[in-house]
């Protein structure tokens, strides 16, 4: 086994262990106010596919699909992609045939040139060693459609992020998105968002034609 395929699998470990505790405060169940408002904005229409990186439970690939694309999720982890799957079939049966889980490791997504019209990520990016970004990075343009978007919530790095041994490689500088995705794709807003542990931002991009 390779160092990073066992540090995947205790990664792995790790958020199945955290899902089978039931201590998951961020499966709200609802879709966030930004990721609604950037569909209500009419940037992009409502067809064709969307990938959720990290997706947890589904709780946004189902807000997806249910606006009429195919939406996959993405995950390391098995157990809640199981719980999604569920829901889906329990609550929303008619649109289960636009929707697809997939466990993966999102530093190496198990897809290529997907063409995907929208792309995003809320907290996955930011729990990422920095030495494993690239391979993500290269993900999410490598699927991405030209004129596409890409829609990230990430933490800041913080001196107190920094200190916990735990956390130091946590979070994102400041100008990290722009300049790890400056050769394809361009930074089109960032929003302060109300902070939660620590503070965070929202960030939309557009692969450049």
């Amino acid at each position: 086994m390779t160092v990073q395929s066992s540090a995947q699998a205790m990664l792995r470990e790790r958020w199945e262990s955290h899902y089978a505790s039931g201590q998951t405060p961020w499966d709200t169940q609802i879709t966030p106010p930004e990721v609604q408002a950037f569909w209500g904005s009419g940037r992009l229409p409502a067809a064709g596919l969307a990938l959720d990186i990290g997706c947890g439970p589904g709780t946004n690939v189902r807000f997806l699909a249910e606006l009429g694309l195919t939406a996959f999720g993405f995950d390391i982890a098995l157990q809640p992609l199981q719980t999604g799957r569920n829901r889906i079939d329990q609550r929303a049966p008619e649109i289960a045939h636009r929707i697809c889980f997939v466990q993966a490791d999102v530093t190496r997504l198990p897809l290529l040139a997907a063409h995907a019209g929208y792309i995003l990520d809320i907290g996955c990016f930011h729990s990422i060693a920095p030495d494993q970004r690239q391979g993500y990075v290269d993900g999410i343009i490598g699927n991405l459609h030209v004129g596409g978007y890409f829609q990230l919530y990430a933490f800041d790095r913080t001196t107190e992020m920094s200190a916990a041994p735990d956390r130091k490689l946590l979070g994102v500088e400041e100008n990290e998105i722009a300049n790890r995705f400056a050769e394809r794709l361009t930074v089109i807003e960032i929003i302060r968002a109300r902070p939660d542990r620590y503070p965070c931002r929202w960030y939309l991009l557009q692969k450049k034609r």
